[in-house]
């Protein structure tokens, strides 16, 4: 299934670019820690302020200092029990690190409280699919390909998850899907050509 984990990784590429992840976040390491400065600042004079923390947090994780940017994210959330923002960046760390399980409570938890963000059922679809919940992954994977049909790294994964099971038709129609709604430019074209592949892996001319 090595061929599975590629596309997964395609689709986590997909997404980044999607919600403006990937480089953009690689800011100037001098302005974040101006950010850093003004943060600690304000938590200094008022230790109760989870927003402080928030943006600290982020301006670490910029730096890639991301233990200090869990501890931060982790303060806001006990001074912010219903903080979505501080769980969903907790969240995408431990997602990028592979601490799947952890992740997973985080997205959860965002979702709980933002019902409607798709990038944390996507991410928490593929930390359902890493942890060997496919069916769960499939639940949130398909909420995210009816509301955003163009999410070309929800109908791979989905796609995935349906060959983990041994679902075969199943897996089709979800690249098939891919096919069908996603148009071609150069951020898709890595993903449609995943999906060709497998399609062809499973018998079926794209």
């Amino acid at each position: 299934m090595k061929k599975t984990i590629i596309l997964v990784l395609f689709a986590f590429i997909m997404t980044s670019m999607s919600i403006g992840l990937a480089a953009d976040k690689k800011t100037d390491v001098e302005a974040n820690r101006k950010v850093i400065a003004a943060c600690t600042k304000a938590i200094t004079a008022n230790p109760n302020n989870a927003g402080a923390y928030v943006d600290r947090g982020k301006a670490y994780q910029n730096i890639n200092q991301l233990e200090l940017a869990l501890a931060d994210y982790t303060w806001a959330i006990k001074l912010e029990p219903k903080n979505a923002g501080a769980y969903s960046a907790r969240a995408q760390i431990y997602y990028d690190t592979k601490r799947y399980g952890e992740a997973l409570t985080d997205y959860s938890s965002t979702i709980e409280l933002v019902p409607q963000d798709m990038e944390a059922h996507f991410r928490r679809g593929v930390c359902y699919y890493y942890t060997d919940q496919y069916e769960l992954g499939i639940g949130d994977l398909e909420q995210v390909t009816v509301l955003q049909p163009q999410h070309a790294g929800a109908y791979l994964v989905k796609g995935v998850c349906y060959q983990k099971l041994d679902r075969k038709e199943e897996a089709i129609k979800a690249y098939q899907g891919l096919l069908a709604n996603v148009p071609a430019n150069k951020q898709t074209q890595e993903a449609i050509d995943a999906a060709k592949k497998m399609l062809k892996a499973l018998g079926v001319e794209s």
